[in-house]
This record gives structure tokens, sequence and C-alpha cells, in this order.
């Protein structure tokens, strides 16, 4: 293929896909999350007829940050959570545990960590469980942060 040629296509595709991201943005969120679906299908994500298991959607990244970093929040929505969190190679419970164990092994003691403890609570996490899992990942990534995430944990669960 020639140079010429491969620019004009690569621009016609820049176009193409500028023009497409237009048309997505103007979309409900349902039409959006119904566009996804589609496109989890036709990659072979998921079967068309299989039952849906539970979704993971999240809008934080639009509803906090969408005029200020769309690209971040579309990342954050929609590829973070909406591809990521709804890849079945892996349950969401095991998913949320995981994250849990990762905010830990960073030291993040945020909201984050809360959000994501009260997330594998949701997911089926029992209080026996989490208590397991921070004290197995104190060895690993150090006792003062599993101290920081049973407060958390502790709070979360006594709601």
């Amino acid at each position: 293929m020639n140079f010429e040629l491969w620019l004009f296509t690569i621009k016609r595709l820049a176009q193409t896909m500028d023009a497409a991201k237009l048309i997505y943005d103007g979309l409900s969120p349902e039409a959006q999350q119904e566009l996804r679906d589609e496109y989890d299908i036709y990659v072979g994500n998921k079967k068309a007829d299989s039952p849906s298991a539970e979704k993971v959607v999240q809008t934080t990244g639009r509803d906090q940050l969408g005029d200020f970093a769309p690209a971040f929040a579309h990342f954050n929505d929609d590829v973070l959570y909406g591809e990521n969190w709804n890849n079945a190679d892996i349950d969401l419970k095991t998913r949320s545990i995981v994250t849990v164990v990762v905010l830990i092994a960073q030291g993040i003691t945020d909201s984050s960590l809360r959000y994501h403890i009260l997330n594998a609570k949701n997911h089926g996490v029992s209080q026996k469980e989490m208590s397991a899992v921070i004290t197995h990942a104190a060895f690993y990534a150090g006792w003062p942060k599993a101290w920081a995430a049973f407060a958390i944990a502790r709070e979360v669960y006594s709601n």
C-alpha cells in the first residue's frame, strides 16, 4: 500500500470515529449501554442468547468529570467499569476481593477503599471473608495497611 493511500485511509477512519463518538455521546445512558452490549456480542465477550448476569454500570466519571475531563470519564465509566468489571472471566465477588487487596497493598485508605469494600459486601463477600482477606493481605502488604483497612471494613460491615 502506498503512503498516500494509507494516510487517506487513516484520516477517513479518524473522521468516522469522531462522528461515531459525537453520535454515541448524544445517546442516553441506556442507549449507550445497549450499544456496548451489542459490541460485546459482536466481539464475542458475551453470547446473545445467554442470560445476562449482574451488570456493573458506572456513571460517576460522567457525573463528576464529564464536562471537565470527558475522556477520563469515558475510560472510567465505559472501559474500567463497563468492560473490565463486566468481563465474565472473573465473577464479581472475586473481582471485588482482588480490587480490595490491590488497594490495601498500595496503601490507599481513602473513599475508594471504602467504596470497594462496600462493593465487595454487595457482591456477596461476608464479614468473615473480608476479615480473612484483609488478614491475609496484611502479611504481604503490611500490617499498618491492614489496620487502616480494618477500620474502614468495620464501618462498612456495621451498617
